[in-house]
């Protein structure tokens, strides 16, 4: 971002909220402590000025990061263009905030199916943890209806990225594709071959959702596993 942008962000600056957020995300650093409202203001407005000249700049902070990733996805501009943002960005992802954040901003992607469907390939099989999450949550957000989903749980099965946020994108997905149709997602959780605490932690994602039926919730806790993949009731 621009030095004027920075400046402004700085005089936004919360530091209680800063220091909220780094229990958050332990690990990340340059916080400033800007609220997201507060940045979804500031790419509302970039997005009708010279945000060209946003992206041209380097970030120094987490939130000129974030919003960079919402300038992408706010900003008019052709699909092409778009899209080759978006793969220059995914490669400096580098926590949950900034993927889920930025993937909730491609609404462009309910449009554009397969040519955003084509990108998610790209990033699925990755090694990186942040770019098999960016596959797994785009798909999740934006890739839910029911004639969607034997192709979601196809490239979740590529989705083999073993730290942690890559697998909890997946475990969360699957609660996500559960509320379109349970029946199918178990049996998909299982083609998969996920290890015990993805597994389980998708079936608590699902015991926790407000869209999963009370008698999916029980099926769903039936499912759980043991220590060694057993399955059990609670």
């Amino acid at each position: 971002m621009t030095g004027e942008t920075r400046a402004r962000l700085a005089a936004q600056a919360d530091p209680a909220y800063r220091a909220f957020q780094h229990k958050l995300m332990p690990g990340v650093e340059n916080y400033l402590g800007v609220r997201l409202p507060l940045l979804r203001k500031a790419a509302a407005r970039l997005a009708k000025e010279d945000w060209r000249a946003e992206l041209a700049a380097p970030d120094e902070t987490f939130e000129e990061v974030l919003l960079r990733g919402m300038l992408i996805g706010k900003a008019k501009m052709d699909l092409a263009e778009r899209l080759e943002l978006v793969r220059q960005f995914v490669p400096c992802i580098n926590n949950w905030a900034v993927c889920d954040s930025f993937c909730a901003g491609l609404r462009e992607a309910r449009v554009y199916k397969e040519e955003y469907f084509c990108l998610i390939q790209q990033y699925a099989g990755s090694a990186r943890e942040f770019e098999a999450r960016f596959a797994a949550v785009l798909l999740l957000t934006h890739f839910n209806r029911p004639e969607e989903l034997e192709r979601c749980f196809a490239e979740y099965r590529r989705i083999r990225q073993p730290d942690y946020y890559a697998w909890m994108g997946v475990a969360w997905g699957y609660s996500v594709f559960a509320v379109t149709d349970f029946n199918r997602t178990i049996a998909a959780m299982e083609k998969a071959q996920l290890p015990d605490e993805v597994w389980n932690k998708a079936l608590q994602k699902m015991r926790e959702s407000y869209r999963i039926t009370q008698e999916q919730k029980e099926r769903a806790a039936q499912l759980k596993r043991g220590q060694r993949g057993r399955k059990q009731h609670e």
